[in-house]
Formats: C-alpha cells, structure tokens, sequence
C-alpha cells in the first residue's frame, strides 16, 4: 500500500513541477522524490533529472538566477543534501551521496578591505559518472570529479580530481589511483 501512495504522490507532485516550471523542469516518469525533500527554480533556472532518481527525505535542491542542474540516471542522493546553484551543477549517472552531502557552485565575494560582500563569485562543479560522494562532503566550484571516483567522507573538493581516483582525510587531503 504505502508503495503505491509513493507512486501516486510522486506522480502528483511531477505534475505539479511540470504546471509550475514548465520546460525548465524535465525528468522521466520514473522518479522516486521523497515528500520530505524540495526542488525549487528561482529565475531562468533549469534542472534535468534522469532516468530512476531516488532522493532521499530532507535533501534541498535549489537552482537560482539561471543555475542549470543535470542529475544523470539512476543517481541516489541520500537525506539531508543541499545542491545550491548559480551557474552549472552536472552529476553524472549511477553516483551515490550519503547523508549531509553539500554542493555549491558559488561563494560571497570577499576582500581584506571590505570583507565580506552580499555578490556571488560562481563556477561550474562536475561530478562524473559511477561515482560515491560520501557523508559530509563538501563540492564546491571548480570541482571537476572524474568518472569512477570515490571521495571519502568529510572532504572538500573544489579542484580536479582523475577519473579511479579516491580522495580520502588523513592528515592531509590525498588522491590515490583505485585499483
């Protein structure tokens, strides 16, 4: 029973987004979008699902002031992820985030002289395919992930990773070759 109130509901609330967001919002019939979890356009944003999404219950996803989100087939966010974007987040098909997972493709403005600013310096992250982004990661712009990679648990990232690498804390941020 409670499958098939998750069927109608998604079915329901895909209805919704296509009336209120019209072309800016595209995904598949399949979707599997927890109601505890928000997708919200703001301007000319877009977003693109794939194929089979599940996003788990308190996730926020948000594209403003023109941001274009593309989240590939069959990916899996898990509960309490934020993906905030301004300019371009692509996550490749088949990647898995665990819980608490933050992605932003943006940041304040700041200088020494006049400290903080209310304008956002933007740029693109790229998450490539068949990747595990672990719990309380953090990506942020200029993040370019290869395809096949694992980034452990706690990371920041916001340079380029190769594709088969693993980013994992020890002291130090280190980039191993997986096997």
């Amino acid at each position: 029973m409670r499958f098939y109130l998750l069927i109608l509901y998604n079915f329901i609330f895909l209805m919704v987004r296509k009336l209120r967001y019209g072309s800016r919002y595209q995904s598949s019939f399949i979707e599997r979008l927890s109601p505890a979890s928000s997708i919200r356009l703001i301007g000319k944003s877009k977003i693109k699902l794939g194929y089979n999404i599940d996003i788990a219950p308190h996730t926020r996803i948000e594209a403003l002031h023109g941001g274009d989100i593309f989240i590939g087939d069959r990916t899996y966010i898990n509960r309490d992820c934020i993906i905030s974007c301004h300019k371009s987040v692509h996550i490749g098909k088949n990647c898995m985030f665990g819980p608490g997972v933050r992605i932003y493709d943006n940041n304040h403005k700041f200088s020494k002289d006049e400290g903080v600013s209310s304008k956002l310096k933007t740029g693109s992250i790229s998450i490539g395919d068949n990747c595990w982004i672990a719990s309380n990661a953090i990506i942020l712009k200029g993040a370019d992930i290869g395809n096949n990679c694992i980034i452990g648990a706690g990371c920041i990232i916001d340079y380029k990773i190769p594709d088969g690498s693993l980013v994992r804390l020890k002291q130090q941020h280190s980039v191993e070759q997986l096997r």
